[in-house]
């Protein structure tokens, strides 16, 4: 076998390989992507929907995805190295997340902010003589979003044929309050064993309504330190963000030299860290 040939087998055999490699590795990639697509559109669907905010979940994830590129250009010209480019495209990518977790944790606040009006608004339709069905419809009628559409649902799945005790248990599911799960538990008890229900919303208002007070006290003596903490955290990038703009050579060194990027990697780390330990010391549970 000439030389040449032999050569030219070599060749073949690599061109083989080096394609079967990238087929098998694209196919690899791409049902991954498939997958991670499904899951993600099935939490942001249901994250959604917990809002009352209906959307084609496709859509969200191609928002997502356009989200994130975007954000890789954008790194990519600014500093003109990939690595940075990577690092937008990442905080791109959890952008919307974040921005999903921040609606929810509102709309849970606000809910708990409704219940003790709801309460009130529930033992005034009982003492005129509702019953707690009843009642509940008088609560989806008179108040506001949140908390008429998450009660409005308990009344829904009732006519459904779901018995109240069960809707109000799915409700307790859906959202994430121990005043509410305590509601939940006591209207089963008095259900199941009796009792005066009047009463009982009217000594669970007065406790949450305490609480709340206690909530806001404790809330304005830690947001000195989390202002703090906030102000230390972001000082680092916008002193970056300024030495950038001053000295755009020098600071490119950061993005393409080994020692740059391990020196980021470990502020970023750090900082991390000190917003995990600062929020564990200025979170009080009441």
């Amino acid at each position: 076998m000439s030389y040449l040939l032999q050569k030219t087998l070599i060749y073949c055999l690599i061109f083989v390989s080096v394609s079967f490699f990238i087929w098998a590795a694209s196919r690899l990639f791409m049902d991954g992507f498939e997958v991670y697509g499904k899951s993600y559109m099935n939490r942001a669907s249901k994250a959604l929907n917990e809002m009352y905010i209906f959307q084609d979940a496709r859509k969200i994830f191609l928002f997502n995805m356009a989200i994130t590129g975007f954000f890789f250009l954008i790194g990519l010209m600014v500093s003109q190295s990939f690595f940075a480019g990577v690092l937008f495209g990442v905080f791109g990518f959890f952008t919307p997340r974040f921005f999903i977790s921040y609606l929810r944790k509102k709309r849970y606040q606000q809910f708990e902010a409704q219940l003790v009006d709801g309460l009130l608004v529930l033992s005034n339709a009982l003492r005129s003589g509702m019953n707690l069905v009843q009642a509940i419809e008088t609560l989806e009628q008179e108040m506001e979003a949140p908390i008429s559409q998450e009660f409005g649902l308990v009344i829904r799945e009732n006519r459904l044929g779901v018995n109240i005790e069960e809707a109000l248990e799915n409700l307790a599911k859906r959202v994430p309050s121990e005043d509410l799960s305590l509601l939940v538990t006591s209207i089963n008890i008095v259900h199941g064993m009796g009792g005066n229900l009047m009463e009982i919303f009217d000594s669970m208002a007065e406790v949450i309504r305490e609480r709340n007070k206690l909530k806001g006290k404790t809330d304005a003596l830690t947001s000195q330190g989390k202002l703090q903490g906030i102000i230390v955290g972001l000082m680092p990038t916008v002193i970056g963000v300024i030495m950038y703009f001053m000295d755009p050579t020098a600071m490119q060194r950061m993005f393409t030299s080994a020692i740059g990027i391990v020196s980021i990697g470990v502020m970023l780390g750090l900082q991390i860290t000190g917003f995990f330990i600062l929020k564990k010391i200025t979170t009080i549970r009441v």
